[in-house]
C-alpha cells in the first residue's frame, strides 16, 4: 500500500487522503470498453461463417453428385475393372476441398488487408482513443480461416457422395436411378402442366430443399443485421425520448439544500454479471412524485423498480429477486422487483430514496444528483459533471454509428449467399432436365411453354419458402441475439415493422425473379442434339 501512495504522490503530486476510494485494473469494466465494443463483430462473424461453411460445403456436394450421376456409366466400368470405392470418394472429394483451401486462403488474405481489418476497425479508432496496434495473427483464427473450410467440406462431402458411390457396377453402367416417392404420389388435377410441374419439383425435392435451406441460412445473416440496425435505432429512440430532464448535475461535494427548481436523487452503481461480462447498474433513490421518471418506487430497503432493459436482458417481473454487486465494497444487494417502468438507458433500478440513504448509510437528507428542466447556478467545484439533454441526443447515436459497417456487411453477404444458392441449385435443376427438355424441344414446345414448365413451378417453393422461412428466421434470430451483445447495457426491442417483412419478402421474389431471367438463357441453349447424346 506504500508504494501505491508513493507512485500516486509523486505521478498525480496529489495527497492520498484526499482520495475517496480507488479499484483494481480486474475490476474497471471501462479498461476494456473498446475491445468489448467489437466482441459483437466477432461472435457473429465466427457463428455466420461457419454457417455458410456448411451450406457452401452442401451445395458443392450436391455439384459433385450430380456430376457422379453424369459419370455413373464411366464410374462402373471403372468398378468392374476393380477400381476401389475409397479410391473414387478420394477423387471426387480433392477438388472441392481444394477449393475449400483456396478460398480459405484468399478470403483470410482479404480479412487482414486494409480492405478487410482496416475498414472495419475504422470505426473502434474513430470513436476512442486508441494507438495503432501492430496485426496480429491469433491461432485460432488462421485455423477458423485455413483449416475449418476444407475440413468441413471434405466431411459433408464424404457424408453425401458416399452414399451415391455405393451403388453396384452394373447398376452404375446402365445409370440406374432409384424410383422416387414423386411416382407413387397421385396427382389430381385436369392440367398436364400443373402434373408436370409438381412431379418436376417433387422428382428435384432435394435441389429444392437446398434453396429453402440456403434461404434459410441467408435470412439468418440478413436478419441479424437488421436486429443490430433495429436495436441500435430503439436504443437512440428511446434514450432520447424517456430522458425528460434538460440538465442532470453529479455532485462530489453536495449541500444540504437542494438549489430552487432542483429535483434531488440519490445515485449509487452496483454491478451485474452478464455471460461473463461486468456490466453496470444505476441505483436511483427518488421521491415517489418526482415528475423527470415514470418510477413509483415502494418504501423499503429490498423493495426496487427496474427499467425495461433489465427486464428484456433477464426476463425479470415482478415479485422476483434480483441481487446485485457493489465491487468497491465487495456486498451484494438484493432486492425485490415491485415494478417494471419505460426507462431505457443502461441498466437502472429506482428505490425510495429514503429507503436507498438507510440502505447505503447516508444522512436522511443526502442526495448528490439534481435533475433539472432548466439550467440551475451550481458552483462548479462542487460537481463531477453536468449532462444536458443535448449530450444525450449526441452520445444517443454512438450505437449506429459503431455498428453500420456490420449491418450492411451481414445484409449484402446475406442477400450474396441467397442469389449464389438459389441460382446453383436452380442451374442443377435445369442441367438434371437437360435431356427432357430437348426432347419436349423436338416435340415442338415453345420457349415459353418449356419455362413455364420447368422454371415457374420453382416460384411456388420461393414463395412458399419465403413466408415459411423470414418468420423461422426471425424466431431464431431474436433468441440467440442477445449472446451476440452480453458486454452491452441497453434494451433488447427486436420487433420489426410490418413493412421490413414485407420489403424481405419482396426482395426474396425479385431475387428469384433475376435467376429465372438468367436461367432462360441457358434453357434457351440447350438443343434437340442432347437426345441423341443420351441415346442408348
Amino acid at each position: 500500500m506504500e508504494d501505491v501512495d508513493e507512485l500516486l504522490d509523486e505521478i498525480f503530486d496529489i495527497d492520498i487522503d484526499n482520495l475517496t476510494n480507488f479499484i483494481t485494473a480486474d475490476d474497471n469494466i471501462r479498461i476494456e470498453a473498446a475491445a468489448g465494443d467489437v466482441v459483437m463483430d466477432k461472435n457473429g462473424g465466427l457463428i455466420a461463417g461457419v454457417i455458410v461453411l456448411i451450406l457452401f460445403a452442401y451445395v458443392i456436394s450436391v455439384f459433385v453428385v450430380h456430376q457422379i450421376e453424369r459419370e455413373s456409366s464411366v464410374i462402373g466400368a471403372l468398378y468392374a475393372l476393380g477400381v476401389k470405392k475409397k479410391e473414387l470418394l478420394r477423387h471426387y472429394i480433392t477438388l472441392p476441398t481444394i477449393i475449400a483451401f483456396i478460398g480459405g486462403v484468399i478470403g483470410t488474405a482479404i480479412g487482414f488487408s486494409p480492405v478487410g481489418i482496416g475498414t472495419q476497425t475504422a470505426d473502434t479508432y474513430n470513436y476512442f482513443s486508441l494507438p495503432e496496434y501492430d496485426l496480429v495473427f491469433p491461432v485460432y483464427l488462421l485455423i477458423y480461416a485455413l483449416v475449418l473450410p476444407p475440413v468441413i467440406s471434405a466431411i459433408v462431402n464424404i457424408l453425401v457422395i458416399n452414399k451415391k458411390l455405393s451403388q453396384t457396377a452394373l447398376s452404375l453402367i446402365k445409370n440406374e436411378q432409384k424410383a422416387g416417392s414423386y411416382k407413387q404420389v397421385n396427382i389430381k388435377g385436369k392440367s398436364f402442366p400443373h402434373i408436370f410441374r409438381t412431379r418436376q419439383m417433387l422428382r428435384e425435392a432435394r435441389s429444392a430443399a437446398t434453396v429453402v435451406l440456403g434461404m434459410l441460412i441467408s435470412l439468418l445473416v440478413v436478419i441479424l443485421g437488421l436486429d443490430c440496425y433495429v436495436m441500435c435505432i430503439s436504443v437512440k429512440r428511446d434514450n432520447i425520448n424517456e430522458t425528460r430532464y434538460e440538465y442532470m448535475y453529479y455532485y462530489k461535494y453536495p449541500g444540504k439544500e437542494v438549489p430552487k427548481g432542483g429535483e434531488a436523487a440519490y445515485i449509487e452503481t452496483l454491478s451485474t454479471d452478464c455471460m461473463g461480462y461486468t456490466l453496470d447498474v444505476t441505483v436511483i433513490g427518488i421521491d415517489e412524485d418526482n415528475p423527470f421518471f415514470d418510477a413509483k418506487p415502494k418504501k423499503g430497503k429490498n423493495k426496487a423498480v427496474i427499467n425495461n432493459s433489465l427486464y428484456e436482458r433477464y426476463g425479470y417481473k415482478e415479485g422476483d429477486k434480483v441481487i446485485f454487486t457493489d465491487l468497491t465494497a465487495d456486498m451484494d444487494y438484493a432486492f425485490t422487483v415491485t415494478d417494471v417502468v419505460d426507462y431505457s438507458p443502461g441498466f437502472t433500478i429506482f428505490m425510495d430514496i429514503g429507503s436507498m440513504r438507510e440502505l447505503f448509510g447516508q444522512d436522511e437528507d443526502y442526495f448528490n444528483v439534481v435533475y433539472s428542466d432548466k439550467e440551475l447556478d451550481i458552483e462548479k467545484g462542487r460537481l463531477y459533471s453536468i449532462t444536458s439533454k443535448s449530450d444525450i441526443e449526441k452520445s444517443a447515436g454512438v450505437f449506429i454509428d459503431q455498428m453500420q459497417s456490420l449491418i450492411w456487411t451481414l445484409i449484402i453477404a446475406g442477400s450474396v449467399i441467397f442469389c449464389v444458392v438459389m441460382f446453383l441449385m436452380m442451374n442443377v435443376m435445369i442441367d438434371r432436365s437437360s435431356y427432357g427438355i430437348s426432347l419436349i424441344k423436338i416435340f415442338g414446345y415453345r420457349p415459353k411453354e418449356i419455362r413455364q414448365l420447368y422454371l415457374n413451378g420453382n416460384f411456388a417453393i420461393i414463395a412458399v419458402g419465403g413466408l415459411i422461412c423470414i418468420p423461422a428466421a426471425k424466431l431464431i434470430m431474436n433468441k440467440v441475439y442477445p449472446m451476440f451483445v452480453p458486454n452491452v447495457a441497453c434494451t433488447m426491442k427486436l420487433s420489426f415493422p410490418w413493412y421490413i417483412y414485407l420489403i424481405i419478402y419482396v426482395g426474396i421474389i425479385v431475387f428469384y425473379l433475376i435467376v429465372n431471367r438468367l436461367l432462360t438463357g441457358k434453357i434457351n441453349k440447350i438443343t434437340p442434339a442432347e437426345v441423341l447424346k443420351n441415346r442408348e
